[in-house]
């Protein structure tokens, strides 16, 4: 009975954990581990932090398998707490970044969500995310700068696709322009089209001319609920669909299929979510689109009736080791 009781409690002060998790990435604490271990005094010192603190957050994240204690009071980075550096690859940094701060602070309305099934941003900040990242430009530059980190690892998929036959690649909703610059960089004969806010692309030309792609890419500002840009090969939608419910995201998968030529093909990646129950984190982030978006993440048969509901029809379903893609043509 005991152990259940232990459980249960951790379970419910889970937030802890992550918290703590966010405090020593802010303060640069797995970066700081990644040429060995240090002792608690160095290590409290060169972060900023006061060491009796650190040290009390340490043993906690010693105790979650993110760091070991060497010698008492001596700290090095774990197998796991080398996803939370910067620069390893595969980094779960970004997340780290945007599970954090408003996003933390939202779930202390989620209630309004399991009440209204709608998103809870509005009930904690007073209007709805991404209008209020618009007016945020530090918040708005860090989502971005997360979004082109996740990118990389979302692209896995994409880039071992066969892209002999495609000439044109339209990304919708493709921010700063990380996706195309990528898939450009490693297929030379692709031309892309970055499409997104205006405020978003506003500065996509500049980097894509610093990338050496200027020549092949095309940006474009709008909105992906009124129209697309058409005359596309393939149409990509990454990790956009799982942002909206299912009116919205079928507004979006409207506009596309009224974009897209008969012979064109549209690739979503996204996560997709097992039939039933389960641990996986996917679950989690189930959640936390439907309390800070009002958003989803799809089964395989939610994300086949959305698509046959406007207009195309699934084909294929790649997994990779982050997202999948799921490849849909016109019906």
């Amino acid at each position: 009975m005991s152990d259940i009781n232990n459980r249960v409690r951790k379970q419910i002060m889970g937030y802890i954990v992550s918290q703590a998790i966010a405090a020593v990435c802010e303060l640069g604490v797995p970066d700081k581990l990644s040429n060995g271990s240090r002792s608690l005094p160095d290590l409290a010192t060169s972060v900023g932090a006061d060491a009796d603190a650190l040290g009390r957050f340490m043993r906690v994240l010693v105790a979650e398998g993110l760091f070991m204690e060497e010698a008492a009071g001596r700290f090095a980075l774990t197998e796991a707490g080398e996803l939370l550096r910067v620069d390893t690859p595969g980094s779960l940094r970004h997340l780290v970044g945007l599970m954090s701060k408003e996003a933390y602070t939202v779930w202390g309305h989620s209630l309004h969500s399991v009440r209204t099934g709608k998103e809870s941003f509005t009930e904690a900040f007073g209007r709805p995310y991404f209008e209020w990242l618009s007016d945020n430009p530090s918040a708005s530059d860090e989502f971005d700068r997360c979004q082109a980190g996740l990118v990389e690892v979302r692209l896995l998929p994409l880039l071992n696709r066969d892209w002999a036959k495609t000439t044109t690649v339209v990304d919708i909703g493709g921010g700063a322009g990380t996706l195309i610059e990528t898939l450009l960089g490693s297929h030379p004969h692709l031309r892309g089209t970055v499409f997104d806010l205006p405020h978003v692309v506003a500065e996509s030309a500049s980097k894509f001319c610093s990338a050496d792609i200027g020549d092949r890419t095309t940006v474009v500002g709008g909105n992906f609920f009124e129209e697309v840009p058409q005359n596309g090969d393939v149409y990509v939608l990454s990790q956009i669909l799982h942002d909206w419910d299912d009116e919205s995201a079928g507004k979006i998968l409207g506009n596309c299929r009224r974009a897209i030529s008969g012979n064109g093909r549209l690739l979503i990646v996204e996560q997709v979510l097992p039939e039933v129950a389960t641990a996986h984190p996917m679950a989690l982030l189930d959640l936390h689109m439907l309390v800070l978006l009002g958003g989803r993440e799809r089964t395989a048969t939610e994300w086949r009736r959305l698509l046959s509901g406007h207009g195309f029809t699934l084909e294929s379903i790649t997994p990779g080791p982050r997202s999948s893609v799921i490849e849909s043509v016109p019906a």
